[in-house]
């Protein structure tokens, strides 16, 4: 066998100096097994400014960086091992200035035997590795056209910086925001049990330099991993891979939202270079288009088929599930049920009118938060739109069905915080069943959309089942609303009038303006048919205007005809209460009639004072003008006597659910007498309503409950009869 050194004297390595070195435009150099430089062509000469007489005297480490030797002995060894190795290193011209150069190496074999090494050296311009660069964004750009999955386009990324900078290994992780740490996204030569370790690496100061360079949104360079107190907790993970260095820069979007990181790692310890740092600046920005890319594309995917403000289902991803359980259930031999709920907010409008829009969407999706906290992970929810939701509950008896429509309202009246506004909703659910009620949804939810306005009509904050006799009660509600539309225009509403008796006196003190509606159709129809119509359609602004004008004509006749002095109490819709110019439309109309405000009292609900600040700056401009202010039907809403101390409130209005069992209830009496003690207290005038029996008032006598009204004394009665009643100036009792 031939040694080393008589290989390099032989003639079979003359022949290998001649074809291979004299002849080469590259920088072509030999090393024998020492490293020791022993062939060095003209081209070397000229790139690195050594003749080829000063190469033969020194070892290739002192063309080297001192930060470069190690890594370059790595891949020399391996080419010893015999192993082709191409990788990029900083060479020293013999002047002192640095040259960048990539350099393939291969095993010197003669005889089978490798006996050295054969390296060519090819300079590494700046413009190459753009236009290497360049190449690789151009067919990136084409994968994600053609459609790869983001994970390939990532990859393809990594590929091309890992060509572009040799030496090192790429990966680009990307955030999870919800968690606050790093996912595995793309690394195709890291180890993957290596990158199972550091799957779901926190987002924070001392989490290694892709979790630092995340929280920190600025790069950070760990040079020498074993010394980087970054690194403390992921150390001996590293170490055990080989891995000496990392560099991380954040992959930001637009609008500086960090979306991941974009790494390097190398076997040795090692310091970017000016050159490195712009090429990564450039694959961090074309991994940054391609993530927002596919995030874009994932939302319009998503977005195509949930609400994108509460983020449930849509109605056609709610059509296509639905679908889908009634096929399975055709094919299943289960004798169960398919439930369909439809669910709306009892008065949302209010919320959204009284307290604006924002505070409304900020609750709708806290109530599909707690309905999906409510249900099954696979029963299905949607938003229908505006307030309603509809759910489907699959393989459910009607017990079960009973029992989680139950759970839902009790869910939902809990209070909801917002902005510092506690806000009470109920929800009215309306049922149908598979196969009893329908066999699509369209059938499904039609019949459970009846079902949900028989249960706002039963009072609300309930649940009821569809049955045949709906559909003639909803054909019946659409009969009003359509006839509701006409009959401001056919003057088919009139005002009656029920008198408030001041009880220490049993005189007349005030009468209530109720409306009526004849209609030429349908009849008399109750205010309590057509008045929750009137509010869901907006109709109640047009009809609350005629009341308010009717009132104030009648009030001024009544001033103008001699009859003894009289105040008339008017219900205000919320919807009236805050609609812009309601303060002007009062002043107005008293300018218009000459009624002195003292005559006026406006009635509101509880409901109409949620949003306290507003209110109370209505309230105060309205007791400005003169005018009473009444709260009526207290005691069936969720405040309590207390939050009136803020409110200029002049009368307190008893509900009658209270009256009717005073005296045979214990507790509605003593809450009545709890409600006239703390009024009392706080200076404020309690009228009792819906009196019926002498007992009834003389409880509320006995406890100095200032005024009343009820059929003890008058059911609301025509103008003309009032007039007459007005004009006896009679006593009740």
């Amino acid at each position: 066998m031939k040694t080393t050194k008589s290989i390099f004297q032989s003639d079979t390595f003359e022949k290998i100096y001649k074809s291979f070195f004299t002849l080469n435009h590259d920088a072509c150099f030999v090393l024998d097994m020492n490293r020791n430089i022993k062939l060095f062509n003209n081209a070397a000469e000229s790139l690195t400014g050594y003749s080829s007489d000063e190469a033969l005297e020194i070892s290739i480490q002192d063309f080297l960086q001192k930060d470069t030797i190690t890594e370059s002995t790595l891949h020399f060894n391996k080419v010893i091992e015999g192993n082709e190795q191409t990788f990029n290193i900083t060479i020293k011209h013999k002047n002192g200035y640095e040259i960048d150069v990539t350099i393939t190496a291969v095993p010197l074999k003669v005889e089978e035997q490798i006996c050295g090494i054969i390296g060519i050296a090819k300079e590494l311009t700046k413009s190459h590795q753009m236009e290497t660069l360049l190449d690789g964004q151009a067919e990136v750009l084409k994968m994600i056209y053609t459609k790869h999955p983001m994970k390939d386009v990532l990859d393809q990324i990594n590929l091309l910086m890992e060509d572009v900078i040799s030496g090192g290994t790429c990966s680009i992780l990307l955030v999870d925001q919800i968690n606050e740490q790093l996912i595995h996204a793309s690394s195709p030569h890291l180890p993957n049990s290596y990158c199972k370790k550091i799957n779901g690496t926190k987002i924070g100061p001392t989490s290694g330099s892709c979790g630092t360079a995340a929280y920190y949104k600025k790069p950070i360079i760990t040079s020498n991993i074993d010394d980087d107190p970054l690194w403390l907790q992921y150390k001996d993970i590293a170490s055990g891979y080989n891995l000496k260095a990392c560099w991380s820069y954040p992959i930001l979007d637009n609008h500086e939202t960090v979306l991941g990181t974009f790494a390097i790692y190398y076997p040795v310890p090692r310091t970017p270079k000016k050159n490195d740092i712009q090429l990564i600046n450039k694959a961090t920005h074309l991994a940054s288009l391609v993530i927002q890319h596919y995030h874009a594309e994932e939302k319009i995917n998503f977005m195509e088929y949930h609400d994108d403000l509460t983020m449930l289902a849509n109605r056609k991803l709610f059509d296509k599930y639905v679908d889908e359980a009634i096929s399975r259930s055709h094919d299943s031999a289960e004798d169960s049920l398919i439930g369909m709920l439809y669910l709306d907010l009892d008065r949302f409008k209010v919320i959204n009118e009284t307290l604006g829009h924002h505070i409304g969407d900020q609750l709708l999706k806290k109530v599909a938060q707690r309905l999906k906290e409510s249900l099954r992970e696979d029963d299905m929810i949607s938003r229908q739109g505006g307030d309603e939701f509809s759910i489907l509950i699959k393989h459910v008896t009607i017990e079960q069905i009973k029992t989680i429509a139950q759970r839902i309202i009790q869910t939902l009246v809990q209070p909801f915080h917002i902005h510092r506004k506690e806000i009470f909703v109920t929800p009215s659910i309306g049922i149908s069943l598979y196969p009893n009620d329908g066999e699509t949804v369209a059938d499904l939810l039609r019949k459970a959309d009846v079902a949900m306005y028989q249960a706002k009509n039963s009072g609300r904050n309930q649940f009821e089942f569809y049955n045949k006799s709906l559909d003639t009660q909803a054909l019946e509600r659409l009969k009003i609303e359509n006839e509701l539309r006409k009959a401001l225009d056919k003057n088919e509403f009139n005002l009656v009038y029920q008198p408030i008796l001041d009880l220490s006196t049993n005189r007349i003190a005030d009468v209530e303006a109720l409306i009526r509606w004849e209609n030429d159709t349908l009849g008399s129809i109750s205010p309590m048919h057509f008045i929750p119509i009137a509010e869901e359609t907006g109709l109640i602004i047009p009809i609350g205007d005629w009341v308010l004008r009717t009132a104030f004509k009648q009030l001024e006749l009544w001033n103008n005809s001699g009859y003894p002095p009289i105040s008339v109490a008017i219900n205000i819709s919320i919807r009236q209460f805050y609609q812009a110019g309601f303060i002007n439309q009062i002043q107005q109309l008293l300018q218009e009639t000459n009624v002195q405000p003292d005559q006026l009292t406006f009635e509101i609900t509880e409901s109409m004072t949620m949003d306290i600040e507003a209110a109370k700056e209505i309230l105060y401009h309205l007791k400005k003008l003169g005018v009473n202010i009444s709260i009526d039907d207290f005691g069936t809403g969720y405040s309590s006597l207390s939050y009136l101390k803020s409110l200029p409130i002049d009368y307190l209005k008893i509900d009658k659910s209270f009256i009717n069992d005073i005296n045979t209830n214990k507790d509605d009496k003593s809450i009545a007498i709890t409600m006239l003690t703390m009024a009392q207290s706080l200076g404020i005038n309690v009228i009792a309503e819906g009196i019926e029996t002498n007992e009834q008032l003389g409880i509320l006598q006995q406890h100095l409950c200032n005024k009343g009204q009820g059929f003890l004394f008058s059911k609301p009665v025509p103008v003309e009869e009032l007039n007459k009643i007005l004009e006896m100036e009679s006593v009740y009792f």
